[in-house]
């Protein structure tokens, strides 16, 4: 998926997915064309710990220095991974996890402008 867009989706996969899978397969729309799949949750990207730091963290990093080459990009996106402390981790996982107990809050509905 790129800028946000829907997935393309046809009833052949979900078909395909299905006799693979049986009820273990968990896609947007799923339920619409078959009867075993579940429906995928509510997108949210602020609950993803990559959506939410992640990339944007690295983007930061690696941009400051302008790479020039695909070479260099390459090099800055692992100088910039190399930077990432344990307890950076640590702390988005905690932020994981309050995000996590509001969709519970909210009983697994919508919620919005959760500054953490």
């Amino acid at each position: 998926m790129q800028d946000r867009a829907r997935p393309h989706r046809t009833p052949a996969v979900f078909y395909f997915l299905s006799e693979r899978f049986n009820d273990r397969v968990i896609a947007l729309d799923c339920d619409k064309h078959t009867v075993n799949g579940r429906a995928w949750p509510p997108y949210s990207p602020d609950l993803t710990p990559c959506d939410f730091f992640l990339w944007g963290y690295l983007k930061d990093m690696v941009y400051r220095q302008t790479p020039q080459t695909i070479a260099e990009l390459k090099q800055y996106i692992s100088t910039a991974c190399e930077t990432i402390l344990s307890d950076m981790f640590v702390r988005v996982s905690g932020q994981f996890c309050l995000r996590l107990r509001h969709v519970v809050a909210a009983n697994v509905g919508y919620f919005e402008n959760i500054v953490v």
